[in-house]
């Protein structure tokens, strides 16, 4: 079972049509340090499908909910200001699940907006919030694209590069 360590979510403004062969290589950026990193799945809604003829409630699973997230994350001026520039623009976000911040457990990509604001100042570490709406169906894209990352002396990204492998 892995852990969450250096599980990252990194973004680029859209620059491209979904359409386009190798749509997710490129450069991103680390959208923050996150503390935490909710799902961006919805829960499936649930369709009623008994009858008069049956004696308990039947139903099937219907259509995923549009999943949005609420990301917290450190409170600092170089990701604050990058995201209030970018807010309500359509990006292309990735989410890297595993430990090696390279995405090793699976990789994530789908299409939304962001939107940030500050948590409660208090003595502790200073907060804020990322509120991403996922605009398009996440899919999973580890088996097409490699990462890259350039960290810096304390492991901190400072270069994110999907590339697509061979083949593809």
């Amino acid at each position: 079972m892995a852990i969450g360590l250096k599980s990252r979510i990194i973004y680029r403004v859209k620059e491209k049509e979904l359409n386009e062969a190798n749509y997710w290589a490129g450069e991103y950026k680390l959208l923050m340090k996150a503390k935490s990193i909710p799902s961006p799945f919805g829960s499936p809604n649930m369709v009623d499908t008994s009858t008069l003829e049956d004696l308990v409630e039947t139903q099937e699973q219907g259509r995923r909910s549009a999943g949005s997230m609420e990301v917290q994350g450190a409170f600092e001026k170089q990701y604050k200001d990058e995201l209030a520039n970018n807010e309500g623009k359509k990006l292309d976000i990735c989410i890297l699940y595993g430990t090696d911040g390279k995405g090793s457990e699976g990789i994530l990509g789908f299409i939304g907006t962001e939107s940030f604001s500050p948590d409660e100042a208090t003595e502790e570490q200073l907060t804020g919030t990322a509120t991403i709406a996922v605009s398009t169906v996440p899919r999973w894209i580890e088996k097409d694209y490699n990462v890259t990352v350039v960290e810096d002396e304390n492991g901190y990204p400072t270069s994110i590069t999907l590339t697509a492998k061979a083949g593809n």
